[in-house]
């Protein structure tokens, strides 16, 4: 999961979604109101909301092209839980937050994908251990 993730105000220009995006090497920011988070924007979002419909980034506010409702999963849950989510709303990110509904996270698949690499190579190294052994 990604810790402490950039969060926007609705009423922020796209042309500076995609700015904090470059300069910090990200794929989504989290749209938040009164603290918390209403909404998600991607890359993804930008392209097909943004550039193919031909906005104006100076002028199109991130609320307009954003996802929402937020999808979001306790910090709580497990992992399979998280990823039923996902699965279910067809989205490759989710927003992870406390008891009080703070926002503490975005859980992507990209971060499974490289816990399932680890798990993969510590299973590995256990197994070649294991027949060494024998």
């Amino acid at each position: 999961m990604v810790k402490n993730p950039i969060m926007v105000d609705p009423d922020t220009p796209c042309s500076k979604i995609a700015q904090i995006m470059k300069e910090n090497k990200i794929g989504s920011l989290i749209i938040e109101e009164n603290g918390k988070p209403i909404a998600i924007v991607t890359e993804r979002d930008l392209v097909h909301r943004l550039i193919a419909e031909e906005k104006d980034p100076t002028k199109c506010t991130v609320a307009e092209v954003c996802s929402k409702p937020v999808v979001a999963v306790s910090i709580h849950a497990d992992v399979d839980m998280a990823v039923d989510i996902m699965n279910d709303y067809k989205i490759r990110r989710i927003v992870v937050v406390d008891d009080k509904d703070n926002v503490v996270g975005i859980l992507t698949t990209d971060d499974l994908g490289r816990k399932l690499r680890e798990m993969s190579e510590e299973l590995a190294i256990k197994y070649v251990t294991m027949a060494r052994r024998t």
